[in-house]
């Protein structure tokens, strides 16, 4: 994966999303828990101050957040534009994931420079990554 290409940007945004965002429910296929429950260990070690950490069910991957999916990962865009669009194949977005939520992880990450979400950083902006994948398939 390219650095700063459509994937990785939309890779890096939902591995954020994955490592602030608080009542989050991720599932996972039962081959990939013990990563997933390793990844929430990592995340514990690496933000003490954090108390809440996201639940690991096994089931088709997705996460979300009271029952409310940020994440779309199908080819057809979705309609509401809060969601993260992935138009990705699961098998490979699942391990792109948990390599960028290390990454991050080791970076420092929520208080690394350059890794979004803070101050003088641009917010993520869904309509422009859209255009950004549109663009791709033109």
């Amino acid at each position: 994966m390219e650095e700063n290409s459509a994937r990785w940007l939309a890779v890096r945004e939902a591995s954020r999303r994955i490592l602030v965002e608080e009542n989050l429910v991720i599932h996972v296929p039962r081959d990939d828990m013990e990563i997933w429950h390793r990844m929430m260990l990592n995340m514990a070690d690496s933000m003490p101050q954090r108390l809440e950490f996201p639940t690991i069910k096994e089931g088709s991957f997705s996460v979300s957040k009271n029952d409310y999916l940020l994440f779309i990962i199908h080819f057809d865009e979705p309609i509401d534009e809060n969601q993260l669009w992935l138009p990705y194949q699961t098998s490979t977005l699942v391990s792109d994931l948990i390599q960028m939520c290390s990454e991050l992880l080791l970076a420092g990450y929520p208080g690394c420079s350059g890794c979004g979400y803070r101050d003088e950083e641009e917010e993520w902006d869904e309509f422009a990554h859209r255009n950004r994948l549109k663009n791709l398939d033109e």
